[in-house]
């Protein structure tokens, strides 16, 4: 007996909310002077079926972004400049592009800085003058103890905007003490797979505890090299053999300005 009322009871329940489905689904429903507006349920399973979708394409944008790039085996013309740092890693990048068949250029602007290469033209000089398809920047090593990194984005900016479509790799300082944010802030200005976090690494260095030494920059240009099929733009970049020797990096020097 009551297991009959129950099972009336839960069909009728289950016969009203059909429905309210099936009017939510339906245009207004209009009786003489009377309308019947349709419940939002059609619009929230049609926001959530949106989401949905949204999630799965943002999903599939970060799976893009994973995937490994495509290493380029075509010789490559490779500029590299920045700070003081530039010297030493031009050494090694000099060995690799000789053992890989590249070309390379180099440009050491000493206590330079994002501030000082964005706001003359040497940059677009050289770019223009060597042709580069590769470029490696050295810079933010001279701006490791700003406060407010942020004021440096317009140059970061600036910089980035010079290089253009030229594929990049930004080395990151080799931080010998902790930045106020500096590695944070290029990073979210470079393209995804273009810039080369250093902080953290082991570095032997130099008398003045901030350049790391010759023997030390070389193994730092290994482990850029070891990472670089991971970058967006890989190309060509067997470890030189013993047998290479020094290469000559093409390097060339600016005085330090006064800034």
């Amino acid at each position: 007996m009551f297991r009959k009322s129950y099972f009336a009871l839960w069909l009728l329940l289950a016969l009203a909310l059909a429905v309210i489905v099936a009017v939510a689904f339906s245009d207004d429903i209009s009786i003489g002077r009377y309308t019947v507006r349709k419940a939002p349920v059609a619009e929230l399973f049609e926001a959530s079926a949106e989401m949905a979708d949204s999630v799965v394409a943002e999903a599939d944008s970060v799976l893009a972004l994973d995937k490994p790039a495509e290493v380029d085996s075509l010789p490559q013309t490779i500029f590299i400049f920045g700070d003081s740092m530039t010297f030493n890693l031009a050494l090694r990048l000099a060995q690799y592009a000789r053992q890989n068949g590249h070309q390379i250029h180099s440009v050491n602007w000493d206590s330079s800085n994002t501030k000082i290469w964005a706001d003359h033209d040497t940059l677009a000089y050289y770019i223009n003058k060597f042709r580069p398809t590769q470029i490696f920047i050295s810079l933010g090593s001279n701006e490791l103890y700003l406060k407010k990194p942020d004021i440096r984005r317009p140059e970061v900016k600036k910089i980035l905007e010079v290089i253009d479509t030229i594929p990049y790799v930004w080395i990151g300082p080799p931080n010998w003490t902790e930045d106020s944010g500096i590695n944070d802030m290029i990073e979210s200005m470079c393209r995804p797979g273009s810039f080369f976090r250093s902080a953290g690494m082991e570095f032997k260095r130099k008398a003045d505890h901030v350049h790391p030494t010759r023997e030390s920059s070389s193994l730092w240009v290994d482990s850029i090299m070891r990472w670089l099929p991971k970058s967006a733009h890989p190309f060509r970049a067997d470890v030189p053999s013993d047998s290479i020797g020094k290469c000559n990096p093409n390097i060339v020097f600016l005085k330090a300005l006064n800034k």
